[in-house]
């Protein structure tokens, strides 16, 4: 299960060697795509002797009870008094250990952190609270001191490029992914599969608008469905591992209260990670405009390697980002992608482009 995590071998040493005397709680923190989450699970999975179970890995198995926030905190009426504490205190199912870990705990706000801290300090004798942040110093002291704290850092490029041709990928389209990756091998992963449409419509929106409206409105549709597109594979394994959770619960004739649980855990689950794809998609998209748009200001190194610079007044392109900067802002408090497509394509500048070299 440990080969699964790249890159981070002293904080996976440090995990396996928590193995022999486990505390009550741990802190591990990392940014998003170093690894830690998936490490989180191969620890959980050796915590309550599930070593091999690929439940963990999928975030199914009932002794292994996860949470992250409803919306932008962990709430302490709805998340912590009516899930996590309840979990907490729940006797473990097939095992004689049980771990609750709380994904994205730096968003654990005073009032639900303290809520909270009695339990993380003295959980049950058979439960072991993992938290899992981003950023430790967005979390309280009392809550940080009373964890054991492991460090997982960004991915340097060569682990990177290694696994992914060890996945079979290309050496020239490993290289591109790591260099729009940002040190994060699953968007890596993610941009030579599902995002790999909408990294391309959103990279070649510069050279396409041509000031129309009739052109800008047939983008706007171009850029919709490639969003749209990148989720038809999470919806298809969503829809393949419902069926196998049923399946799962009749070979091992849980009790009605344990298969309600698991059911109702793993369709909250999917339906955040729904929300969050379609939320990457357009951030990856934006992330994609900008780059295109970075490299008509910078020129060498280029970013997008497989794309011709375009010629652009600086001026124009430092708009388009300016542009790009005011609909991440605008779709956190109004996400209708449509509206705010139909804004961005709208006000971008018709260019040119030249070729590399």
């Amino acid at each position: 299960m440990w080969e699964t995590i790249v890159g981070q071998e002293r904080a996976v040493e440090q995990l396996r060697n928590a193995l022999e005397r486990p505390v009550h709680s741990y802190l591990l923190v990392g940014p998003r795509g170093s690894g830690v989450e998936d490490a989180t699970r191969c620890f959980a999975a050796e915590l309550i002797g599930a070593t091999g179970d690929d439940r963990v890995l999928r975030g199914r198995h009932p002794d292994v009870v996860e949470f992250r926030p409803v919306a932008n905190q962990y709430s302490v009426e709805r998340d912590v008094r009516a899930a996590i504490l309840p979990a907490v205190h729940a006797s473990p199912i097939e095992g004689e250990r049980k771990c609750v870990v709380l994904f994205e705990a730096d968003r654990l706000n005073d009032q639900s952190a303290n809520t909270l801290l009695k339990s993380i300090e003295e959980p049950p004798e058979r439960t072991i609270f993992i938290l899992v942040a981003e950023s430790a110093g967005e979390l309280l002291d009392t809550v940080r001191s009373r964890c054991q704290e492991i460090d997982f850092g960004s991915l340097p490029r060569s682990p990177m490029l290694r696994e992914l041709e060890r996945r079979g990928v290309e050496s020239k389209d490993a290289e591109l992914a790591v260099s729009l990756a940002g040190g994060r091998l699953d968007r890596a992963v993610a941009l030579l599969g599902p995002l790999a449409s909408v990294r391309a419509a959103f990279a070649d929106l510069p050279y396409r608008v041509d000031g129309t409206g009739a052109t800008a409105l047939a983008l706007v549709d171009g850029l919709t469905d490639a969003i749209k597109d990148a989720q038809v594979e999470l919806r298809a394994d969503q829809e393949r591992e419902l069926e196998e959770l049923e399946a799962e619960i009749e070979q091992r004739q849980y009790t009605t209260r344990t298969a309600q649980a698991m059911r109702r855990r793993v369709t909250e689950r999917q339906r955040r990670e729904e929300r969050r794809a379609g939320t990457d998609s357009l951030l990856e998209g934006l992330t994609a405009l900008e780059s295109v748009y970075r490299d008509a200001l910078a020129g060498e190194p280029l970013i997008n390697r497989d794309r011709a610079p375009l010629v652009l007044d600086p001026r124009d392109a430092g708009r388009a980002l300016d542009v790009c900067q005011e609909v991440r802002a605008a779709f956190e408090f109004n996400p209708s992608t449509d509206l705010l497509l139909e804004r961005l394509v709208l006000s971008l500048t018709p260019a040119a482009a030249r070729d590399v070299g």
